[in-house]
């Protein structure tokens, strides 16, 4: 029995928007063929009585346990194309990666236990889904098989990017089908990245829209969000384990959840969230959610403030990485007075971002204080960036006794970062989309600050 699982679709690493339309002059994509596939977009192709006659073709890999099926003779060039992505996926992701090879599946779809590819026209939407588990094996494991649409809106120059990016997805099924939704994109992504040696679009520039949103936020496909959090497993690469993805292999492996867990995320046990802690703890005597007041100062250094202290930069898109500018809470003078952050106002691992400026009635230094309703829940770090010093990239504000000093920088500007986190033990699965409003009070910084 298919699981649909919309998530596991298509990279936006190199397409334009949401529509992922090609363009009208776009003269890189293959002719399409005139005829339609006898099935529709959404119907159901394994394990059919008649799968033969929906894809009588198919070319086989030499050295993969892997079988590409094509519905007519002349899209045999296409389909040794998209077998010989394939076998570049596999290769990147097992040999280079260390993820685990996809699983075969005993026949449940194609006529062996090969890892089955449908070239289909018309199914937009490239994927990857599950038929059933493997019996062998004690974890939540899947037996995957591939959809792609080579002369779709993801095919044309963009059909490489896109069946690596799957392959990833078919990678992922070897350990864990039952994760939370955003670690199959935030994951696929950030390997996707390492594969072309670029920063993606559109994703990462949605990431940093809504930066108030946990880092781990599945927004169910609204935006490219979801494929932009690989900033989080970016920063991680570079911050602790030394510019290596391979980290991702362990992280993936560490999470299997045992059979049983299957549709069901309040049994996601464990987590991508505890394979991470364990990590950090090894590397560095912290964890997921001792890294992210960091992260969100990383973040600041996207848009107008690249540096070359923080993410290791790729060869290329460094223009996408420009593109990724925070959305600011809120932007005003640095007077007296109070901030209110409503709207604005972070989830639990969401951070608000208030820009300071200097002007007419504004103190230098000022005094900060922040008020929040009582919930016992949740505590706010608060940070200033950028940092004042060469060796410093920003610094934590102690507003436990009272209002802190705040200076700022040479240009007159300054900018809060309030980041929310739990008090207690941290799941994403359970974590919700609560907001934590709170109030930033500027005080006049003449002297000491205090209470």
């Amino acid at each position: 029995m298919i699981k649909a699982l919309a998530w596991l679709a298509c990279s936006p690493l190199v397409l334009a928007a949401a529509g992922c339309g090609a363009e009208a002059d776009d003269t890189t994509r293959a002719t399409f063929p005139e005829y339609a596939h006898p099935l529709s977009e959404g119907e159901s192709a394994c394990g059919r009585a008649d799968f033969k006659e929906l894809f009588p073709f198919s070319i086989r890999s030499a050295t993969l346990p892997v079988l590409v099926h094509y519905y007519r003779e002349e899209e045999r060039d296409t389909a040794r194309q998209v077998l010989a992505f394939v076998e570049k996926g596999w290769d990147y992701h097992v040999n280079r990666i260390g993820m685990r090879p996809p699983l075969t599946d005993a026949g449940e779809c194609g006529p062996d236990d090969a890892f089955d590819v449908l070239v289909w026209r018309g199914h937009r939407s490239c994927l990857v889904d599950v038929l059933g588990d493997e019996p062998s094996t004690s974890w939540n494991d899947g037996h995957p098989f591939m959809i792609v649409d080579p002369w779709g809106p993801y095919g044309g120059a963009d059909l490489e990017e896109t069946v690596v990016h799957e392959m990833a997805h078919a990678s992922q099924a070897a350990d864990d089908w039952n994760e939370s939704p955003v670690l199959f994109e935030m994951s696929a992504s950030f390997l996707d990245q390492i594969y072309m040696d670029r920063y993606a679009d559109e994703g990462l520039a949605d990431f940093q829209r809504h930066p108030d949103r946990a880092i781990d936020h599945d927004d169910d496909y609204e935006t490219w969000a979801m494929y932009g959090s690989s900033m989080v497993l970016l920063y991680l690469k570079d911050r602790f384990f030394d510019g290596d993805p391979t980290f991702v292999s362990r992280m993936w492996l560490d999470a299997r959840n045992p059979k049983g867990a299957e549709g069901a995320l309040d049994r996601n046990e464990p987590d991508f969230v505890d394979a991470l802690d364990a990590m950090l703890r090894e590397v560095a005597d912290t964890s997921y959610v001792g890294v992210v007041p960091e992260l969100a100062r990383w973040r600041w250094y996207t848009g107008d403030h690249i540096d070359d202290r923080h993410f290791r930069h790729f060869a290329g898109g460094l223009e996408n990485l420009e593109e990724a500018r925070l959305t600011l809470a809120a932007q005003i003078e640095a007077s007296p007075g109070r901030i209110d952050i409503r709207d604005g106002a972070p989830m639990m691992l969401g951070t608000s971002y208030i820009e300071l400026s200097a002007g007419a009635h504004a103190a230098r230094p000022v005094c900060v204080s922040l008020d929040a309703p009582e919930d016992a829940r949740r505590r706010f770090v608060v940070q200033a960036v950028p940092g004042l010093t060469p060796d410093s990239d920003g610094e934590l504000l102690d507003l436990s006794s009272g209002p802190a000093p705040l200076e700022l920088a040479a240009d007159g500007k300054r900018t809060l970062v309030v980041t929310a986190l739990p008090t207690g033990p941290y799941d994403p699965d359970t974590r919700g989309e609560q907001r934590y409003p709170f109030t930033v009070v500027l005080h006049p910084g003449s002297g000491s600050c205090s209470g």
